[in-house]
């Protein structure tokens, strides 16, 4: 966007001596058209209103973009432990294991565990209870990766989907609760008003 010198020292809170000082500094830049200066908008700095806009713009697009990322839950469910993107990962690396390792071997127990934790924090109620059940189950996907490096083998495949695709969902639970902690906090205080 071409702002003249006049809009530009406007739209930036300036005066135009200071738009001219900006301009010689190489700080914004302009071009000349027919005798007349137009100062290059995408190139001016931002405010620190303009910056916090921008800042709160890109917190809601993550937010958006996480939720949508979501695995959708089923129609006939109200809520259920496979609503959950990180179970749904989950469950099939568990089976993965049973089938190269075994059922009693030790990443398949940390599989199993760290899918009870996720159930077991799907039905709390308690924001803090639900927090510690999901720091348990990335616990125990953790121990579960450290046993499949330790045995190697074929079952080691299955280390990338656990790190990269499971820990990054449980992570995502973890953040969510966080936000829904910092909103409750803000409403206490007053600060969110509906």
């Amino acid at each position: 966007m071409q702002l003249t010198l006049e809009e530009a020292a406007t739209k930036l809170g300036k005066s135009v001596r200071q738009i001219r000082y900006l301009l010689k500094e190489g700080r914004l830049s302009a071009k000349k058209v027919a005798g007349r200066w137009f100062v290059e908008m995408e190139d001016a700095p931002k405010t620190p209103s303009q910056q916090g806009v921008e800042q709160r713009k890109q917190e809601r697009l993550r937010a958006v973009v996480e939720d949508a990322l979501e695995l959708k839950p089923s129609e006939t469910q109200r809520y259920s432990v496979m609503d959950l993107k990180a179970f749904q990962l989950g469950l099939p690396l568990y089976h993965k294991a049973s089938e190269l390792l075994g059922e009693q071997h030790s990443a398949t127990l940390a599989l199993r565990q760290a899918l009870e934790h996720l159930a077991r924090g799907c039905h709390r109620h308690d924001k803090d209870e639900k927090a510690a059940a999901y720091r348990t189950a990335r616990d125990e996907a953790s121990l579960a990766v450290c046993e499949l490096l330790i045995t190697g083998g074929a079952a080691s495949a299955l280390v990338a989907p656990i790190e990269q695709e499971l820990m990054a969902a449980l992570a995502g639970l973890l953040r969510r609760l966080d936000r829904i902690g910092k909103r409750e906090g803000h409403r206490e205080t007053g600060r969110f008003r509906r």
